[in-house]
């Protein structure tokens, strides 16, 4: 029998979000792995058929915790997350079908992180997002319950735009952001309160993404000098649990992207939403930003970008789909964000040939042909690896159209 095999059998084969025991027995299974095996064990996963969520997401929350160590001097963590329409995420699974106890799990996962650490402390952000079913009150009731209340704060956006706060980006109406100006909002806060060594982390409501592995985000900030630290769904040794359907559309935006925002072309995977900054680099970064919905992360990464070159790392993580309950499903932003993509072309980088012409593609799509072309994606992008072919550009505009039936 193999190692792989071996270590796989070890690990919990079922797979439910709503279960935080797993989680545990996860983590249970990282004390028994040595620091000089990981990456080994890391890579043979990556070309194991063997390989699971959650084989994988144990050798990350191993490797996390021993970046970690490897950080030497005293780092807060704020993470931040914006609550809309997620009142059953936030409810027991014994209350609701779509029961997450997001917010307890997400507590005992950064817990369990900074355990056994005297270089890390933490605290939770919430944002209500002008959510009409009172996910902010939700949270705010559970965060009072906790031992840990002191360390949780719920804001709320509609509050801020009537305050006129000056964290709110000039926001008029909680309708403007959809996730992306509470975040904003969220990060703002955060910077204002000047904290020493301050990494401000933003993720997503639900658990896709198990905050146990920020270790590895806070050692790329720290020890590497990066402005900004980014969870990969889409690099080699990451692991994802998503349908083929979800996979291939992102890789459809992703061609779409690069051809009109070519100085992010590296990035793999820009809607990951496990994004974190050195405290520090936010304060001025965050004035004049353009976005406040759900491409705001784009923007962020490019003007990171052209703010410094290649420095933001992309770190791999397992990560599994929670799209039961999502609330982007029902939006499907994607067709407005590929216009935002257009927006910030047009805004940060000069004129360029093939995104002239892939923006002319875009802004000639509607809602029927956009459909149409995402249940017909051309095959050569369906196997393109955006990781190992950066540069691809292939597929013509003419071709994508004939796909979605313009022409």
């Amino acid at each position: 029998m193999s190692s792989i095999e071996i270590f796989c059998n070890t690990i919990p084969s079922q797979t439910k979000l709503s279960d935080g025991t797993i989680f545990r027995q996860l983590e249970d299974q990282v004390q028994n792995l040595r620091e000089d095996e990981l990456d080994q064990l890391d890579s043979e996963l990556a070309e194991s058929a063997l390989a699971t969520y959650n084989s994988v997401l144990t050798v990350k929350l191993a490797k996390s915790k021993y970046a970690l160590k490897r950080v030497k001097k005293e780092v807060r963590l704020t993470v931040v997350f914006a609550v809309y329409k997620e009142t059953e995420r936030l409810s027991f699974p014994h209350e609701s079908p779509l029961g997450e106890d997001c917010l307890n799990e997400k507590i005992r996962q950064l817990e369990w992180l900074s355990s056994g650490s005297s270089m890390l402390t933490w605290d939770l952000l919430i944002v209500d997002d002008g959510c009409p079913d009172n996910s902010g009150l939700k949270a705010q009731g559970i965060a009072d319950k906790s031992v840990y209340r002191d360390q949780i704060k719920v804001l709320f956006l509609q509050e801020a735009i009537d305050a006129n706060s000056l964290y709110i980006g000039g926001l008029s109406s909680t309708s403007d952001s959809q996730k992306g100006g509470a975040i904003l909002y969220g990060l703002r806060y955060a910077t204002s309160l000047n904290r020493h060594n301050n990494i401000i982390l933003y993720t997503d409501a639900d658990l896709s993404s198990h905050l146990g592995m920020s270790g590895l985000l806070i050692e790329a900030l720290v020890n590497q000098n990066n402005l900004l630290a980014i969870g990969s769904r889409r690099e080699k040794t990451c692991f994802t649990m998503r349908s083929d359907f979800r996979n291939h559309r992102g890789k459809l935006f992703i061609y779409l992207r690069r051809r009109l925002l070519h100085p992010i072309n590296y990035i793999s995977d820009e809607q990951c939403g496990y994004k974190a900054f050195d405290a520090k680099f936010l304060h001025d970064f965050l004035e004049n930003v353009i976005e406040t919905k759900f491409s705001f992360d784009v923007e962020l990464l490019l003007r990171t970008e052209l703010e410094r070159s290649n420095s933001i790392a992309q770190i791999p993580i397992a990560w599994i789909d929670s799209d039961e309950a999502s609330t982007t499903k029902d939006l499907e932003p994607y067709l407005p964000m590929l216009n935002r993509m257009i927006d910030f072309y047009e805004h940060y980088l000069p004129t360029h040939p093939e995104a002239e012409d892939f923006k002319e593609f875009i802004q000639e799509l509607n809602d029927k042909s956009w459909d149409t072309l995402i249940h017909n994606i051309p095959n050569e992008i369906k196997i393109w690896n955006p990781v190992d072919d950066i540069q691809y550009n292939k597929v013509s505009t003419e071709q994508l159209k004939m796909c979605a039936k313009m022409i």
